[in-house]
């Protein structure tokens, strides 16, 4: 049987992503989970941050003229956080062609963690089912893409997270109960040209498998801790609650939606006494 093309999809472009279901974007997982649960300790982290820019780089930082200075320390925070995912993105990569058991060639400034990263998936035994595979709810309506599915006598099926942050936070568990309560995945099955060549891979829309436990792959430095995940169907509950608020409040009061029949703010231009206005044409 030739695989049709899938109504569920995964499109690149530039250095992001996203996603559509029968030819309609779908907001991913972590859009949805960033855009409707609040994390106030990044309020403090972003103070510190400044903080401690301002400090280590205060004699360059006298050097310039006042706007320069106020411009490089709104973008402190910002850099700090692009360069950390730069580097966590270099480590999935590596980590991933390891699970598949291709050889790679480590540059210095990541050779810590991605020796620990193969060390990790030795010492555990694990079995790759899959890596980087897009995932979708149908009728729920939303995407993401899970890092390793892998198997083990163990814990069976595993839906394991790489993270490579300073810590392992509750909420990773919305993210992957969201993954692990998807209906389908986008399954890779390589291609060959006519002469041996490679050639853009086949995905092929698959069932979602019954996943037997979650887990996270916390890279620390030259150590990884696997984390044991509750991401059951009560978390999966949770999810749901937050993909109900961005439907109804996020698509409807967002900025980015204002072009999208969805766009409906609530809050109306000022009024003055001078006005001709009565009570009937206000928004109930």
């Amino acid at each position: 049987m030739i695989p049709r093309t899938p109504g569920f999809q995964r499109r690149n472009y530039g250095s992001g992503h996203g996603y559509t279901l029968d030819g309609r974007k779908i907001p991913g997982v972590t859009t949805i989970i960033g855009k409707t649960l609040d994390k106030p300790a990044l309020v403090g982290w972003a103070a510190n941050t400044t903080a401690r820019y301002a400090v280590e780089n205060w004699a360059h930082l006298s050097a310039v003229d006042p706007i320069a200075r106020y411009e490089e320390l709104s973008k402190a925070r910002f850099n700090t956080v692009k360069k950390a995912a730069d580097q966590g993105t270099r480590i999935h990569a590596m980590a991933e062609q390891i699970a598949l058991g291709r050889e790679v060639e480590v540059p210095e400034e990541i050779s810590l963690q991605v020796e620990a990263a193969a060390r990790f998936l030795d010492r555990w035994g694990f079995e790759t089912v899959a890596v980087e595979f897009p995932v979708c709810h149908t009728g729920y309506r939303y995407a993401g893409t899970g890092d390793l599915l892998v198997r083990s006598d163990r814990f069976g099926l595993s839906l394991v997270d790489w993270k490579t942050g300073r810590g392992v936070y509750d909420d990773f568990a919305l993210q992957q109960a969201a993954y692990r309560y998807s209906d389908v995945m986008l399954a890779e099955t390589p291609q060959v040209g006519p002469r041996g060549g490679r050639r853009p891979s086949l995905w092929v829309e698959e069932p979602m498998p019954q996943v037997d436990s979650v887990l996270i792959a916390h890279v620390a430095g030259d150590t990884v801790g696997l984390h044991p995940v509750h991401a059951d169907e009560t978390v999966f509950d949770v999810f749901l609650y937050l993909r109900e608020v961005y439907e109804a409040w996020i698509r409807r009061t967002g900025w980015e939606f204002r072009d999208a029949d969805t766009y409906a703010p609530t809050i109306g231009a000022a009024i003055y006494p001078e006005q001709d206005l009565t009570r009937e044409g206000f928004p109930q």
